[in-house]
């Protein structure tokens, strides 16, 4: 998977540039507030169709625009195509190959994963965060889950809606929890089966950041363990059993809403107990297990990382970009100082593109 070419319009401070990026990785360098996290900003909504910096698309339209485009030349198995996406009037539109497509036809195509600094938030924080982490991984090996997560979390918002209205009818609350177990049956055994599978790498490239310690994760499902129809029915179960309480309390309190990741760090939780160093390890060898259980079933994404400088020290830089190099992932950067970018990877020779005031250029 790879991007060849990328052009934006009424993009935050970008201007109009096409951008030929068909390296197998690409430095954005400037100082700060030039516009180089925007360049990044923008190859990640092509690859995951949002952005990392905000939930509002609104914001990432230019001041005093009316619209934003990003688009953007890809090679994926095989094959080269256009993505075009576009913001406009509260609206978003996709576009391959000048058709009109949906999100997992689009992810199917083109898929991106990323490290920035808040990243490391999910090790020590709420279970939402790591169950967000978890999700965007499972995307990136199967961007199929997008229409299962998709369907479970609209039937869970509606089943929400009508308890805490308090008007919700026996009859009614059976139609969504019928709907509602073979859903979560199925978000609990994709999120199962993408986790086994990133284990041992997740292990092994956390070694490679730390040395010696030994990390490991575990996925905690609140619908246990089993098949899909195993859990489709104990879920089921659930539900009947919860119906008073879900009633009284005018909310859901069943499902895969409840799962959560577990990162132990030297067999201590990272939770309670990682350092700094220590969280940021932790995600980083999250990302390379989930790039490379996608590569274990088809082309992995590309990689995306903010503020190279700030993030990694020279040493571990290496190693990541090595790490990236045998997995043939190509990847994005951004940092202050040249210096920090590795000149020649293991697929050929890097490209830098100095930023200023949003402009992106080769030097010279």
């Amino acid at each position: 998977m790879k991007l060849l070419r990328l052009q934006v319009s009424g993009f935050r401070n970008l201007p109009r540039v096409l951008l030929d990026v068909d390296a197998p990785l690409v430095a954005f360098v400037g100082d700060n507030g030039q516009g180089k996290t925007n360049w990044l900003e923008a190859v990640g909504v092509l690859g995951t169709l949002r952005s990392f910096r905000t939930a509002r698309s609104a914001e990432q339209v230019a001041w005093g625009g009316a619209r934003a485009e990003v688009e953007g030349v890809v090679q994926c198995d095989g094959m080269v195509r256009t993505l075009a996406w576009s913001f406009g009037e509260g609206t978003r539109a996709l576009r391959r190959d000048d058709r009109p497509v949906d999100a997992v036809t689009w992810l199917s195509s083109f898929r991106a994963t990323y490290f920035v600094p808040s990243d490391i938030a999910p090790v020590r924080g709420e279970p939402a965060l790591r169950r967000a982490l978890l999700d965007r991984a499972v995307l990136a090996v199967r961007p199929g889950y997008l229409s299962v997560a998709r369907d479970h979390k609209r039937v869970l918002d509606h089943k929400g809606a009508l308890l805490r209205s308090g008007r919700a009818s026996d009859a009614e609350l059976d139609v969504l929890d019928a709907q509602l177990a073979p859903l979560g049956a199925a978000v609990t055994c994709a999120r199962a089966e993408v986790v086994a599978s990133m284990a041992t790498a997740f292990e092994r490239a956390y070694t490679t950041f730390a040395g010696p310690e030994i990390a490991s994760v575990t996925y905690e499902p609140w619908l246990g363990e089993g098949d899909a129809p195993t859990l489709a029915v104990r879920y089921g179960e659930r539900l009947v059993r919860q119906r008073a309480s879900e009633r009284q309390a005018c909310r859901v309190l069943s499902g895969p809403q409840r799962d959560d990741l577990c990162f132990e760090v030297a067999g201590r939780s990272a939770r309670a107990f990682a350092s700094q160093g220590q969280a940021r390890s932790v995600v980083l060898a999250w990302k390379l297990a989930e790039l490379e259980a996608a590569r274990a079933v088809g082309d992995a994404p590309i990689f995306l990382l903010d503020d190279l400088g700030s993030e990694l020290d020279p040493g571990r830089t290496a190693r990541l970009v090595g790490l990236l190099g045998s997995l043939g992932v190509q990847i994005f950067l951004t940092t202050t100082d040249a210096r920090y970018v590795p000149r020649d990877t293991v697929a050929g020779e890097a490209r830098v593109l100095h930023v200023v005031a949003g402009a992106a250029a080769p030097p010279g």
